[in-house]
């Protein structure tokens, strides 16, 4: 990243159930790059998955269910001109 940008990510990110591949949007409560995702999935449950960058994904577990995600959309923006 250059000098005068700045990285902003989405609230939200995709998580799929690895064993079914059944995916849903979650909401972020606590997010860091390439370390971990606190989310909510439909407010009613909280998983956190982990970065693992053999797998370049965040992975974790909730109910014995297995969860895969590759993040928030990230965008890059200019601080000042």
């Amino acid at each position: 990243m250059r000098p005068g940008q700045e990285i902003r990510y989405e609230d939200t990110c995709e998580i799929t159930g690895i064993k079914n591949g059944l995916s849903t949007t979650a909401e972020i409560l606590t997010f860091r790059d390439k370390d971990v995702i606190i989310a909510t999935i439909q407010r009613s449950a909280k998983v956190t998955l982990h970065w693992q960058p053999h797998a370049k994904a965040y992975v974790g577990s909730m109910g014995g269910v297995e969860f895969r995600s590759p993040g928030p959309k990230s965008q890059t923006y200019r601080t000042h001109r």
